[in-house]
């Protein structure tokens, strides 16, 4: 027993063995975070889906209402508001009210007539999702570009807008 507690053949590699140790925890450590990290976007992101689904219900409801302001009379203050807080996540690149992504990528810069119901976000991971929605989208001044909002909290103005054109959803 003796011979066994005062034995040091194995202390020379005692030092290396804890630098290996140490090593594989702080790469367990690193890919442990990588996942919370994505885990955490892919819950800010099913959070933000029930958001934008209260968001375009409202929308929705605004514009079946009816009692839009007309953009054309600068003396017309009369319309339908609602102030809402909408929160754009960090998982998320962008979302765009009324049109419909590009062939090529990036964001669009105009819209067609027939995408002006649509809402579209792209995720961290470059995943697309496309909603459909009753009310049409348009941004001012003009009504003829589409909304785009980047990650961020903001406070939104809804508001049910006509022109010549049509009656529209806008957020400003």
């Amino acid at each position: 027993m003796h011979a066994v507690l005062f034995d040091e053949v194995g202390s020379d590699a005692l030092p290396m063995r804890f630098a290996a140790a140490a090593i594989l925890m702080g790469i367990i450590i690193a890919i442990s975070s990588a996942a919370l990290a994505d885990f955490s976007k892919d819950a800010n992101i099913s959070q933000f889906s029930g958001d934008l689904s209260a968001l375009e219900a409202r929308a929705s409801v605004i514009y079946q209402q009816g009692g839009a302001r007309d953009v054309s009379d600068i003396e017309d203050n009369t319309g339908t508001k609602e102030i809402v807080t909408f929160n754009v996540p960090a998982g998320v690149e962008c979302v765009v009210f009324g049109a419909m992504p590009p062939q090529a990528g990036g964001l669009p810069v105009s819209t067609s007539p027939h995408e002006r119901n649509i809402i579209y976000y792209t995720t961290y991971q470059g995943v697309t999702q496309t909603l459909p929605s009753k009310a049409k989208y348009g941004a001012l001044p003009g009504l003829d570009e589409p909304i785009i909002l980047m990650p961020g909290s903001y406070e939104l103005t809804i508001e049910l807008v006509k022109d010549s054109g049509g009656t529209y959803v806008t957020f400003y």
